[in-house]
């Protein structure tokens, strides 16, 4: 057993490497999927040691298998109903199959909670944060890899491929690093803490690179946040020792800021240009400037759900080639609740929902990161969309559903 769940951490730790690595192989015009094959490895591994395990008869079980089964069933009645060739349903599949994992994973983290509580299971998010900081930087260092945003010198996101996932990733790297860091400072060496210290300050150093104005205040308000918690809610600490440490963090960051200054104001001053742009091209529309266009989208989405196909469509789903084909604009709103209406129909709302509303009260009978983390990761995919159907932001958010299953501090507990 702890060997298995060794291959699980091992398999879930490497995925940001395997992303960059893909990405590269792509540049560099070798057209070999690399990121496909191993997700179809880890789905295939998840899956084989669920059934493997059995299922308990419980609510949780009743509601993952209702969302896949539902999932799947979909997809055929979508075949159907719109006439899609063998072409649009594995496009089709491919994004289920996505969308599955963030159900998969925590229910395997679920089955064996006892066992990964010691198996490492933070260490694991402490090893992703690595490799995604490790996987920006050292391209950046050797001038190789791509823009943030092509046509463009705004931002740099190496050899990961969609900016908005990526982004989720510093986001999730950032807030468990920053919160390990001032949590375990008493348990923790000193050579630790520096290392802690350097990977946070990567991460943050990331989401300037990637230059999306989500990243870059998400990065500043979290330092914010992690000082205040640390001074004045930490207390387990003495005050000469928050001082202590607290004083020196900040006086690192200052000098940061002011040795870098110069590359930090050309990096804001090429995201403003470029913000200053698309408010220009909207003509001083406000929301659509403050939702990327997505309202837009929207609009777009909501008109062709209503007008095209009938009550079966809405209430199944128009899947996903179908919206891709014949619904222009609004083939991808990018706010991850309506993307579920609009593919899955209101019936697929109605139970990811309900899965979603479990997982919420889960995170609220006990407080930990990755309360935290899933509480982030919904309001992200709400607005930003991109968390439930992408395969990066989906094993991200499947391991932080997973983490509530491991969770111990209560609400009424103090640090």
């Amino acid at each position: 057993m702890f060997k298995e769940t060794n291959i699980f951490i091992f398999l879930f730790a490497i995925f940001p490497i395997i992303d960059a690595l893909n990405g590269f192989v792509l540049s560099v015009g070798i057209n070999f999927p690399i990121g496909v094959v191993y997700r179809l490895v880890c789905i295939g591994f998840i899956i084989f040691q669920i059934a493997r395990k059995g299922f308990s008869k419980n609510l949780y079980t009743l509601l993952s298998v209702s969302l896949i089964v539902y999932g799947i069933v979909s997809l055929f009645i979508q075949t159907i109903l719109l006439h899609n060739n063998v072409s649009a349903l594995l496009y089709d599949t491919t994004n289920m199959i996505k969308f599955f994992l963030w159900v998969l994973i925590p229910y395997y983290v679920y089955q064996r909670a006892d066992v990964l509580r010691k198996a490492n299971y933070e260490k694991m998010f402490l090893t992703i944060s690595t490799l995604f900081t490790l996987g920006l930087l050292i391209p950046y260092a050797l001038g190789i890899g791509n823009q943030t945003y092509a046509a463009s010198d705004a931002g740099y996101k190496a050899f990961f491929f969609a900016n908005n996932d990526t982004t989720i990733g510093f986001i999730v790297s950032a807030t468990f690093t920053g919160w390990y860091l001032f949590q375990q400072t008493k348990q923790t060496k000193i050579s630790a803490r520096l290392l802690l210290g350097l990977l946070y300050l990567g991460n943050l150093l990331g989401l300037l690179l990637l230059g999306t104005k989500t990243g870059i205040v998400y990065g500043v308000v979290l330092t914010i946040v992690l000082l205040l918690r640390f001074f004045f809610f930490q207390n387990s600490l003495g005050l000469a020792v928050k001082w202590g440490i607290g004083v020196t963090v900040i006086s690192v960051l200052m000098l940061i800021v002011l040795q870098g200054r110069a590359f930090i104001l050309a990096t804001i001053s090429s995201l403003v240009q470029r913000l200053t742009y698309f408010y220009d091209l909207y003509d001083g529309d406000l929301v659509r400037f403050l939702t990327s266009s997505r309202s837009e989208f929207l609009d777009v989405a909501f008109e062709a759900f209503t007008n095209i196909g009938n009550l079966a469509t809405q209430l199944i789903g128009f899947g996903f080639n179908a919206r891709v084909e014949t619904w222009g604009l609004g083939d991808l709103v990018e706010m991850d609740f309506f993307d579920v209406l609009f593919s899955l129909g209101i019936l697929g709302l109605l139970v990811m929902l309900a899965l979603l509303l479990f997982f919420l009260v889960k995170s609220c009978q006990k407080r930990s990161i990755y309360t935290a983390l899933f509480l982030i990761l919904i309001c992200y995919g709400a607005f930003a969309g991109h968390v439930l159907f992408s395969a990066l932001s989906s094993t991200l958010f499947g391991l932080v559903c997973g983490g509530l299953f491991l969770q111990e501090e209560s609400l009424c507990e103090k640090e």
